[in-house]
């Protein structure tokens, strides 16, 4: 009985007028749906555009370059005078080299995070192979 009562209110005029609107704002709804698929379609025909900043290759080549810096800076102080390549053999053949390397990746913790922030995701992948390579010579090195 308690259906039945549910039923009659249900088709109580006022009811029906409610349902009109159901129905105008489900045809809104319906209407914004299909521009959204509109959308999705344009979006999926668009060719996607060339981001240099956005790039794997930057991201590795920052990355290194970065780290490249950071040892440079790092060894300024004890070896002013000595060319680019000389302080790389320099520091392979110290016995701090483990300590100046572990300084090196630490910029690109940062570099991670700025790009992570920037959405930049290819870029970032970048960032994490050098990384990750660094700290593989540092362990064979150790080795």
């Amino acid at each position: 009985m308690a259906n039945d009562k549910y039923n009659e209110d249900y088709l109580d005029k006022d009811h029906l007028e409610d349902d009109d609107e159901m129905d105008e704002i489900e045809e809104k709804m319906i209407g914004d749906h299909m521009v959204e698929d509109r959308f999705d379609e344009d979006w999926l025909n668009d060719e996607k555009k060339f981001n240099l900043l956005d790039n794997f290759f930057t991201g590795f080549i920052g990355s290194v370059l970065l780290s490249l810096i950071t040892v440079r800076l790092v060894t300024l102080s004890e070896l002013p005078n000595v060319g680019f390549v000389d302080l790389l053999k320099r520091v392979y053949e110290s016995s701090n080299f483990q300590s100046i390397m572990m300084t090196a990746i630490i910029p690109n913790l940062i570099l991670f995070f700025v790009l992570y922030k920037l959405e930049k995701w290819k870029a970032n992948y970048g960032v994490i192979v050098a990384s990750l390579l660094m700290t593989a010579f540092l362990f064979i090195h150790i080795a």
